[in-house]
């Protein structure tokens, strides 16, 4: 904090911002927000901003360059409550582990950040190690570097060793501090910097559990929940984290890019074609993660081992245990990554049952609770929720057996949705609905996720692409 506010004073914050707030950059930011949301604790709902018109927004640039070129914000715009979530019913309702906690801030405090956004994009670098956050990048994406680095190394007769990273609460451990101080050495106006700092520091928050509201307090640490600079935010701290690994150049190197790590947000995997290979990176991310104040949870930080397809190529069946600073790591057959199921043969059979379990859990929610409702709204419904398949692109080894279940599955869930007999006919069903077929659906996803991959401008999926077509 020291540091943060020497270098603040030796910058000339009372000079004029280079950041200008005009109405038509007000008008651009309330038109990408979402209507029917909770009100904030000023109790103004989000409509009151997006049908205001231009007069408003006049007032709006005049309020918002004045928060700028004061640095300061006033209490009630920076005050936000704070919702506890359970995320698990059937846990124990008096863990506080059980609980996701959801801040609902104001409507203009919304809109001032969306075009802080703006601006914070343009200056701050882009990893491309980081798929979080990120447009034209996804969970998909990310899990497919993923497999084909893998599956890369050990048709050429290599092992290949993986570490499953998981922080312990990482963005409620950021020091914004040390944010700050990463942002000014982005040359980001100096009065932005002044202005997030201010807001950071002086925010209040209070809990309301049903009808009880207790006494506002200050937060210390952390990025703020539910802002949607966050994101940002939170993968511009770990960014120099992210370029120490990948500046050792130990790991999986393909087409002179070393796919080392990849990360999501704050789910990383090391990746690396020896044991001693990854066993440096992991040191490396334990020495780099202190420096900003974040810890790994090594009871869900887990280790993989894939075997070369070439079974005479294989060194040996078991390694000795990765170490995660004094704590040993465990090695896991399976892993789920980002929603999908790694397994350390690289079949995808477990992926494929977790598809079947997610799909009849849907549809007996569905029949549950709408059984009783038009053929127009169960259509909508049915189309939304089950027809949706999760990263159903990234199969690539799986038995037909598993992929047959998953296509009797999605028959038998639209039947009983609909009140169809079991004898009916499939093709005769779906041509009365109106719903594609499992094959289409299946050839629609991958002709999307090929699309997106070859559209994305990513180094490591143009590089990727490269090297296997070679």
């Amino acid at each position: 904090m020291e540091l943060f506010q020497n270098r603040l004073a030796a910058c000339n914050t009372s000079s004029p911002s280079h950041f200008h707030i005009n109405v038509l950059d007000i008008l651009d930011v309330v038109n990408k927000q979402k209507k029917g949301k909770s009100a904030g604790p000023d109790g103004i709902q989000m409509e009151a901003l997006i049908f205001g018109g231009l007069k408003l927004y006049v007032h709006l640039s005049l309020l918002f360059n004045m928060f700028v070129h004061c640095n300061y914000l006033p209490k009630q715009f920076m005050h936000s409550v704070i919702i506890p979530l359970v995320k698990c019913k059937s846990g124990n309702l008096n863990d506080l582990d059980n609980y996701r906690a959801i801040a609902i801030s104001t409507a203009l405090s919304k809109v001032f950040e969306g075009l802080l956004l703006a601006e914070l994009t343009c200056h701050i670098n882009d990893e491309e190690r980081q798929f979080g956050f990120k447009s034209g990048h996804s969970t998909g994406m990310c899990t497919n570097v993923l497999k084909r680095t893998v599956e890369y190394f050990t048709e050429r007769g290599s092992h290949v060793f993986t570490c499953f990273i998981d922080f312990s609460k990482a963005f409620d451990k950021v020091n914004y501090w040390k944010l700050f101080n990463k942002l000014l050495d982005d040359r980001i106006d100096v009065n932005i910097v002044a202005i997030l700092s201010f807001w950071y520091s002086q925010q209040e928050v209070c809990v309301r559990w049903q009808s009880s509201v207790s006494s506002s307090f200050k937060i210390g640490n952390g990025t703020r929940q539910g802002s949607v600079l966050s994101p940002l935010l939170f993968a511009r701290y770990i960014c120099e984290l992210l370029a120490k690994i990948f500046n050792t150049r130990i790991g999986c190197n393909i087409g002179g890019i070393y796919y080392n790590i990849l990360a999501y947000a704050d789910d990383l995997v090391l990746v690396a074609p020896s044991w001693s290979a990854l066993q440096h990176l992991i040191n490396v991310l334990h020495r780099e993660a202190a420096d900003i104040n974040m810890s790994c949870n090594v009871n869900k930080t887990v280790c993989m081992v894939f075997s070369p397809k070439c079974r005479r190529k294989v060194i040996r069946q078991s390694f000795p245990v990765f170490k995660l600073g004094d704590s040993d790591l465990q090695f896991v057959k399976s892993f789920k990554y980002l929603g999908h199921i790694i397994c350390h043969s690289f079949s995808d059979d477990d992926d494929v049952k977790r598809e079947i379990r997610n799909m009849y859990t849907r549809t007996n929610i569905l029949i549950r609770r709408y059984s009783r409702c038009s053929l127009c709204v169960k259509l909508v419904l049915f189309k939304s929720y089950c027809i949706c398949m999760y990263d159903t692109a990234l199969w690539k080894t799986y038995s037909i057996g598993v992929y047959n279940k998953l296509r009797s599955c999605y028959n038998k869930c639209i039947k009983m949705f609909f009140g169809y007999k079991r004898s009916y006919s499939v093709t005769q069903m779906l041509n009365e609905l109106e719903i594609p077929s499992f094959d289409t659906i299946i050839a629609n996803s991958l002709t999307i996720f090929d699309r997106q991959w070859v559209s994305c401008t990513n180094s490591l999926l143009v590089n990727l692409t490269n090297c296997e077509n070679c």
